[in-house]
C-alpha cells in the first residue's frame, strides 16, 4: 500500500511538473459530433500572428507588386492594404470612425509630376492606428509617408530609403510600443500615421492635421523620412523651428543615452512635419544627412540600407516615447 501511495505521489509530481513546464499555446475550442452521436470538444491551436521585420517591410514595399507606390496607383492601394493589415496584426485600434483609413480626395496623375491636364480627382487613403492612453487629451503622432514615384522613364523607382525605411521603423515602433502598453498602459494616446501623398505636396499630412486640429488634443509629432542609408551621414537633427526647441532637446537626450549618432545639420527638401509646424504643433524630423543624391533614383533599392541602424533608431524613438509619456512639448 505504501509503495502504491508512493508511486501515485511520484506520478502526480511528474504530471504537475509537465503541466508547469509545457509552453502555453493560445487555443480555440469548438464542439463537434462524434461517431457515437455524442458532442466532443475539439481544441484548435491558433497560429501566432507574425509581425514583419524591418527588412521584410522594406522588401515588400519595394517589390514589383507595389509598383513604386505612386499615389493613386494600384501599387499604392496595395501598400495601404498591407499597412492596414499590419496595424491590425499589431493590435492598434482604428483612429477614424472605426476605420484605419482616412480618406481624402486628391488630384492624381498616371506618372510622377504628370501634366496638369491629365489630373484626375481620386479618393486616396492615409492609414492611421492608435494605442489609447489613460488620458486621451494628450497624444503623440508618429508618422512616415508610404507613397513614392512609381515609374520614371520606364524604370520603377522603388524608394527603399525614401521612404520604405521610415515605414519599416514606424511598424517596428508601433509593435514595440504596443507590447509595452500591455505591461503598463500609457497616459498618452500614441497615434501611428502612414501618410499618403507626401511626394505630391505633403497632402496626406495636410488632410490629417486639418482633421485633428479641430479636436481637443494636445499633441506633438515625430516624423520619420529617409533613414538607414549605408552611404548617408548621421541623423540631421538641426531644429529650424523655435516652436520645437524642447522636443528636439529631449530627443537628442534620449539618442545620446542610446548611442545614436546625430549632427546639427539640415537636409534639403520638405517632409510631412512641415504641416504640423505650420499649425503651431511641435514636430521633430528624423532624417539622415547626405542623402540628397541617393533618393528619387532607380538605385534606391533595399540593398543600400543598413537595417541594424534602422532598428537602432526605432528603439531610440520607442525609448523616447516611454521616457516622455504624458509630456507635451510646448514652449
Amino acid at each position: 500500500m505504501k509503495h502504491i501511495l508512493k508511486l501515485n505521489f511520484i506520478l502526480a509530481m511528474v504530471l504537475t511538473f509537465s503541466a508547469c513546464s509545457s509552453p502555453k499555446v493560445s487555443q480555440n475550442s469548438k464542439v463537434t459530433t462524434g461517431n457515437s452521436g455524442q458532442s466532443v470538444q475539439v481544441s484548435q491551436v491558433q497560429t501566432p500572428v507574425k509581425i514583419p521585420t524591418i527588412k521584410e517591410t522594406v522588401a515588400t514595399l519595394c517589390s514589383d507588386e507595389f509598383q513604386g507606390r505612386l499615389t493613386g496607383s494600384k501599387g499604392n492601394e496595395k501598400t495601404g492594404e498591407y499597412i492596414e493589415k499590419t496595424f491590425k496584426d499589431i493590435g492598434l485600434d482604428p483612429f477614424f470612425d472605426n476605420s484605419y483609413y482616412q480618406k481624402y480626395y486628391l488630384g492624381v496623375n498616371s506618372s510622377y509630376r504628370g501634366e496638369q491636364n491629365n489630373t484626375k480627382l481620386k479618393m486616396v487613403n492615409n492609414v492611421v492606428g492608435v494605442i489609447k492612453g489613460k488620458k486621451s487629451e494628450n497624444a503623440v503622432v508618429v508618422s512616415a509617408h508610404f507613397d513614392h514615384l512609381g515609374y520614371v522613364d520606364g524604370k520603377i523607382i522603388r524608394g527603399a530609403l525614401d521612404n520604405a525605411s521610415g515605414v519599416s521603423a514606424l511598424v517596428e515602433i508601433a509593435h514595440k510600443v504596443k507590447e509595452k502598453s500591455k505591461v503598463k498602459p500609457f497616459d498618452t494616446d500614441i497615434i501611428f500615421c502612414a501618410f499618403n501623398g507626401e511626394e505630391v505636396g505633403l497632402k496626406g499630412s495636410e488632410a490629417f492635421v486639418n482633421a485633428v486640429t479641430s479636436t481637443n488634443y494636445n499633441f506633438y509629432n515625430i516624423n520619420i523620412d529617409c533613414i538607414g542609408a549605408k552611404n548617408g551621414g548621421k541623423l540631421a537633427l538641426k531644429n529650424k523651428n523655435e516652436l520645437s526647441n524642447k522636443l528636439y532637446g529631449a530627443v537628442k537626450t534620449t539618442f545620446k543615452k542610446d548611442n545614436i549618432g546625430f549632427a546639427d545639420t539640415v537636409v534639403h527638401g520638405l517632409s510631412d512635419h512641415v504641416n504640423f509646424q505650420s499649425m503651431g504643433i511641435p514636430s521633430v524630423f528624423i532624417v539622415q544627412g547626405n542623402i540628397e543624391n541617393l533618393v528619387h533614383k532607380p538605385t534606391d533599392i533595399p540593398d543600400t540600407l543598413d537595417y541594424k541602424q534602422i532598428d537602432k533608431i526605432a528603439n531610440g524613438i520607442t525609448d523616447f516615447i516611454g521616457a516622455n509619456d504624458g509630456v507635451i512639448f510646448t514652449q
